[in-house]
């Protein structure tokens, strides 16, 4: 299985934990300000095997026209899959032309574009006054606050309001661990580690993110979006320990705490084998404007 595979195993895998964890009262707010549009063009930002759409087109009244924009053309394509498997479960025809893929029933039409691009260049792939929202998941946690300021201003140059969902703040095991705190607080720094962009958020995006937009002059709705991973998901438990793994060495100083590490990683895995652990992980929703 090669990177882009296993990356779409992964945003596949967390599908059921962003679905349950959106905050509904957010997500009511963006409906309430398009509903009464006759139709809706939206762009979706960093989009991967195109989830957060999937998740959408049954959510919407309207016909729909959607831009999946992302770097990696490869999940592009994986997107494109996945979307004509959605609409042979949900009633729809589906037609592939090119980048272009339509779906059909007999009450709606869906339009969806495959765009290859970074979002930070976003003003030269699409026409931005044309669109009605643009919409991101999981996302700025990974953006400096540089790049989210610039994108902000880019946005509020259009009008075009934001969905952002499920941008991370923290995590903690349960049951916790002397040691819990100690992983954490490195797996979240690494997030902050710096890069030539500059400082991911990380876990201080919800702030951030708040803040930025706040000073821009959007409106904003603001609400947690958590995961509550059960005992029952070994595999996705085990993945999240696999990301720290692969992580934490890289902002480590000492062979003792690596040695460390690895001594906590093995105590979470006997915890998995006896069906002991549990994880949460925090995230918030926001919802942006312009009157």
């Amino acid at each position: 299985m090669n990177k882009n595979h296993k990356l779409a195993e992964w945003l596949e895998l967390r599908i059921p934990y962003d679905a349950k964890g959106r905050n509904s009262i957010v997500e009511a707010s963006c409906q309430q300000y398009l509903k009464k549009r006759k139709s809706l063009k939206i762009v979706d930002l960093g989009a991967g095997t195109g989830a957060n759409c999937r998740y959408y087109l049954s959510k919407i009244s309207q016909d729909q026209e959607w831009f999946l924009v992302e770097q990696n053309q490869e999940l592009l394509e994986i997107a494109f899959d996945r979307l004509i498997v959605w609409a042979q479960e949900n009633g729809y025809e589906s037609q592939l032309r090119d980048s272009i893929l339509i779906l059909k029933n007999q009450v709606y039409k869906i339009t969806i574009h495959r765009i290859v691009g970074s979002i930070l260049d976003l003003e030269n792939l699409i026409d931005l006054d044309t669109f009605d929202l643009a919409v991101a998941n999981a996302v700025f946690d990974l953006f400096s606050e540089k790049q989210f300021q610039t994108f902000l201003e880019c946005l509020k140059k259009y009008q075009l309001p934001l969905l952002a969902t499920v941008n991370y703040t923290g995590m903690n095991f349960l049951p916790q661990t002397e040691d819990d705190s100690d992983f954490i607080k490195y797996y979240n720094q690494h997030m902050q580690r710096p890069q030539d962009f500059g400082r991911g958020m990380g876990s201080d995006c919800g702030s951030s993110m708040w803040k930025a937009m706040k000073l821009i002059g959007m409106k904003v709705s603001q609400g947690e979006s958590p995961w509550e991973i059960s005992s029952n998901d070994p595999v996705f438990i085990q993945l999240k320990l696999k990301f720290m793994e692969e992580s934490i060495p890289e902002i480590l100083d000492s062979a003792t705490s690596q040695h460390e590490l690895n001594t906590w990683l093995q105590e979470k895995q006997q915890m998995i084998a006896q069906n002991k652990l549990s994880c949460n992980v925090t995230h918030q929703d926001f919802w942006g404007y312009w009157e």
